[in-house]
């Protein structure tokens, strides 16, 4: 009976700490205004997309180019804006740069 409630209390505690990390691993940008001297603005949607309905002042690397692209070529030394289709994409971004940098993620979603 003891090590039931002790693996419940495990998993319980696993389950919090993965919400609360992947709560803080991204946040979304609510102002509207964005300035390039506080943010490297990425478009992470695929090139079609950013094309349509590009976002000023935003560079297209695709979410599926952007390991390659930090490693090779992405430098910025400020926060990361992150430009998305869904929170889930912004998500797997932030993963992957968080591994390189460790500035704060924020993301906005486009229509």
């Amino acid at each position: 009976m003891e090590w039931v409630i002790i693996l419940f209390s495990i998993s319980l505690l696993f389950i919090l700490l993965r919400d609360f990390y992947q709560k803080n691993v991204v946040k979304p940008l609510t102002s509207q205004k964005v300035s390039g001297d506080e943010f490297c603005v990425i478009d992470i949607r695929d090139y079609i997309s950013a094309h349509r309905s590009p976002y000023p002042g935003a560079e297209n690397i695709p979410l599926s180019y952007l390991p390659r692209a930090l490693k090779e070529r992405y430098e910025c030394t400020k926060n990361i804006l992150l430009v998305t289709d869904d929170k889930r994409g912004a998500m797997l971004a932030a993963r992957i740069i968080r591994k390189k940098r460790h500035k704060s993620i924020y993301y906005v979603k486009t229509a």
